[in-house]
């Protein structure tokens, strides 16, 4: 197989797992925040935790990235860090356009 080839397809791959490592995360933090915690605590931990997405995803998503760089993966990497950036650009985005007065939460 070609080289560029395989290794878009590694840069993809790296993406998908990205994306899927957040909605895991997510996923896990609405099922134990629910369990868990009392309902005011459970609140404040989903409210800050969607609100900062950008760097709490840093938590789980860094040592993926080094473990992935470590193993020789530069590509899944590579893919990987794209699906970071995203998050975090989608974001910024939505946090500017709520401080512009153009989104409206609750009324």
């Amino acid at each position: 197989m070609n080289k560029k080839l395989t290794t878009g397809i590694q840069v993809v791959l790296g993406f998908l797992l990205g994306i899927a490592l957040n909605v895991i995360v997510f996923l896990l933090g609405v099922l134990l925040s629910s369990r868990l915690l009392s309902a005011d605590t459970s609140g404040a931990i989903l409210f800050y935790g969607l609100s900062f997405i950008g760097a709490v995803q840093l938590i789980w998503q860094a040592p993926v990235i080094l473990l992935l760089r470590w193993k020789g993966h530069k590509s899944l990497a590579l893919g990987v860090i794209l699906a970071v950036s995203i998050t975090a650009l989608l974001n910024a985005t939505c946090w500017g356009l709520l401080k512009a007065g153009k989104i409206r939460i609750g009324g």
